[in-house]
């Protein structure tokens, strides 16, 4: 890829802790494209990566993850479907990343598969928001102001996704073709956004009962943030 495509990407997602990814359906996930937040996620810089300079994409995948992630990018390639995993990437000092990635694998015009892309996304924030609302929502006292506040987080969430999923869409039409892949890119957010901003809504169609104004207040809390 061109440097101008590779700063066409990068302009999008270094914004985002988020990174795009290209690689080979080996065992490595060999990445021969990178572009985004990679040493904020991965703990490393791109070209340590990328074709396997010093690790490998799977050798930094957490070891108590990596199986049932594989084991789901898998069967997903071979039903022909797009993937949505969860899992952790392992740092060098000792920590880790919550990620969620979305991917598919692509075909020549001979039904071949020529590599995997996708979209990894920080998941840090989503995977502490869904423990915080198990535990607040498991209490027998639930605090209406506490489950509200947690929601309002994931629906700020949803806001930036929707405006970077908006941004790759302008990205994609600005760089032509270098920019073909901001479409599957641009869909991939767009889904990741509506499917959080379904599970905040279902959050506050629970709470009407006990609490009329919810969704309300949550929607002027929301539109305060975007003002």
């Amino acid at each position: 890829m061109s440097d101008e495509a590779l700063a066409v990407f990068n302009s999008v997602f270094d914004s985002a802790n988020s990174f795009v990814y290209r690689c080979a359906n080996d065992e490595h996930f060999t990445m021969s494209f990178m572009a985004g937040q990679i040493e904020h996620l991965c703990g490393r810089p791109r070209q340590d990566i990328l074709n396997n300079a010093k690790v490998s994409f799977v050798e930094i995948m957490h070891d108590e993850d990596t199986k049932q992630a594989l084991a789901a990018i898998d069967a997903a390639i071979e039903e022909g479907q797009p993937w949505d995993v969860a899992y952790r990437l392992s740092h060098p000092d000792g920590g880790s990343a919550w990620v969620r990635e979305r991917g598919n694998a692509v075909y020549d015009d001979k039904g071949e598969m020529i590599f995997l892309e996708g979209l990894v996304v920080d998941a840090s924030a989503e995977v502490e928001l869904r423990k915080e609302l198990e535990g607040t929502l498991q209490k027998t006292e639930a605090d209406n102001a506490e489950i509200l506040k947690l929601a309002e987080n994931i629906l700020r969430s949803v806001q930036k996704l929707s405006i970077l999923a908006i941004n790759a869409g302008i990205e994609a039409a600005r760089a032509g073709k270098a920019g073909q892949g901001f479409a599957f890119l641009a869909r991939e957010i767009k889904a990741l956004a509506d499917e959080n901003g379904e599970w905040a809504n279902r959050i506050t169609d629970q709470m009407a009962g006990r609490d009329s104004s919810a969704r309300e207040r949550i929607m002027q809390g929301s539109a305060q943030d975007q003002n």
